[in-house]
């Protein structure tokens, strides 16, 4: 599993290779399950704090790991993900940001709830629903440095929601055979974002988060990239 370090190096990496990450929402998506986004989108949050950075952690996930791993749970946070895409589609005002942002030590959260899963169901049936997550998160953007999105698990209305409002993602990965498989449809759907519903997203990077260095296929992968 990735740890705390390696997310610490990641960020150094970003910044000093010239990628300008300050306002920017990067979601993590992944097709494939375990291949530590989750852990991935923590460690990245806090070692962004470390380094002065405002950041604001995004759980659009109905599994809500992210919002649990950071101490939450779904039953103490009155407003979620769930319910903020609710009143959106259903027109209705937002509540003030302290009411559905909780702050995490130097974090900021939008945690989820099981109630995504409704939300997501909703998005499937109201026509042009790719830009829910963009018009929740966009207010937010002069806000903090980096808003990062942990995704769910599938290329559903959910994921094509956080690619819509994306700068650019990052792609964690288990270079193993199935996940390399799931690679390629991300990135193809990306493309597809990209033509036809928002043009300046980026693939910002291809994160290996559990790595056996002494196989063929991590090193065929790594020199592929």
């Amino acid at each position: 599993m990735i740890n705390y370090e390696i997310c610490r190096n990641f960020t150094h990496i970003l910044i000093t290779d010239g990628i300008d990450l300050d306002s920017n929402i990067t979601p993590l998506c992944g097709e494939i399950r375990r291949v530590a986004k989750t852990s991935t989108v923590r460690n990245l949050s806090y070692a962004l704090a470390e380094m002065g950075k405002k950041v604001l952690v995004v759980d659009f996930d109905p599994q809500y790991n992210l919002t649990t791993s950071f101490g939450v749970l779904p039953t103490q946070a009155p407003y979620n993900t769930g319910t903020l895409i609710t009143n959106l589609l259903l027109d209705e005002s937002l509540p003030d940001t302290n009411e559905f942002i909780q702050k995490i030590g130097s974090v900021d959260l939008i945690p989820s709830s099981r109630s995504l899963t409704v939300a997501e169901a909703n998005l499937l049936m109201t026509p042009d629903s790719n830009d829910y997550l963009a018009a929740l998160l966009s207010p937010l953007r002069l806000s903090y440095d980096y808003i990062i999105v942990d995704t769910n698990p599938s290329l559903g209305s959910l994921t094509i929601n956080a690619l819509t409002a994306a700068d650019e993602v990052i792609i964690p990965i288990d270079p193993e055979l199935f996940a390399l498989t799931g690679l390629q449809a991300l990135v193809d759907t990306i493309k597809k974002i990209k033509r036809k519903l928002n043009p300046s997203i980026e693939i910002g990077g291809i994160l290996f988060t559990k790595c056996n260095k002494r196989t063929n296929l991590y090193g065929c992968h790594l020199g592929s990239h």
